[in-house]
């Protein structure tokens, strides 16, 4: 992979279909990478990373892992193959984060004035003291309820994101999951997994299948090998296809899917029933 490394976010704008993100990252510290990141500083001191960042937000620290590579147009960019997003631990980062947009009822003044209260314990009071807000002049209780209900809902997003990681998802899929299935994402990646490569962009039957054994369904699941079945299928069409030989059918699954072809027929009959209704 070449190296690793850790960053705050500046400048971040992407793609809110894809994902893919061009930001622009203060390097806090960085892997062996034989001073490349140094070598890849502009002007402003910062360094271009590219790749599906889609949760970033200016002022989140991440910890990076990817490349480094020499655009002819753009320079050098750090391409990012995985990463994690991890609260801010200074002062300085702190007021960027909470002054972002991200907490609801908070702008860079308000930040401001809540990091110069409670310095390095600022994320911990929100977090478990959130009531303490109202010692900051301009936040009177509604808007520190406000305040404490956005903190504990990103809150919750982290704690899914960090869920999906333990199945082997990497952060940029997670971010996708998250999007399509919010607060249900640990289930269906941990009860569903054929359903991403349905319903997720960027989420093949091959990546799908991947999770699945990550979560424990066995190689003769009926879900899987009727995923495999979809799957063999779609790309026929994508072929220009219009219709398929149920013997070529079963031939290219049982390939996909590594079984023997006779174990198809129950999957391809639930199929028909299902969708010939």
């Amino acid at each position: 992979m070449g190296a690793a490394g850790c960053g705050r976010a500046h400048h971040v704008p992407h793609n809110a279909e894809s994902g893919y993100t061009v930001a622009r990252l203060s390097p806090e510290r960085q892997g062996a990478d034989g001073g490349q990141t140094e070598a890849a500083r502009g002007e402003d001191r910062l360094v271009t990373v590219v790749g599906t960042l889609a949760d970033l937000t200016p002022g989140e620290a991440i910890v990076a892992q990817g490349w480094w590579r020499n655009d002819h147009r753009h320079g050098w960019q750090f391409q990012v193959l995985d990463y994690r997003t991890t609260l801010p631990a200074t002062t300085q980062g702190m007021r960027r984060y909470l002054g972002s947009g991200l907490v609801r009822g908070v702008g860079p003044r308000m930040a401001e004035r809540i990091v110069d209260a409670f310095g390095d314990a600022t994320f911990e009071v929100i977090d478990a003291t959130p009531e303490r807000l109202t010692e900051v002049p301009g936040i009177g209780r509604v808007r520190s309820e406000r305040i404490a209900a956005t903190w504990e809902e990103q809150r919750h997003i982290r704690e899914v994101m960090a869920a999906l990681s333990g199945y082997g998802v990497s952060t940029s899929l997670a971010v996708r999951i998250y999007k399509r299935f919010g607060d249900d994402s640990g289930r269906v990646v941990a009860e569903e997994p054929y359903r991403l490569a349905r319903e997720v962009w960027g989420i093949g039957f091959r990546t799908a299948d991947k999770i699945a054994r990550e979560v424990g369904i066995a190689p003769d699941a009926s879900e899987r090998l009727e995923a495999g079945v979809l799957h063999a299928f779609g790309e026929a069409g994508d072929r220009g296809h219009t219709l398929l030989p149920e013997g070529e059918l079963v031939a290219v699954a049982a390939g996909l899917l590594g079984v023997e072809r006779d174990r198809l027929g129950p999957a391809i009959s639930s199929l028909i029933g299902r969708y010939a209704s």
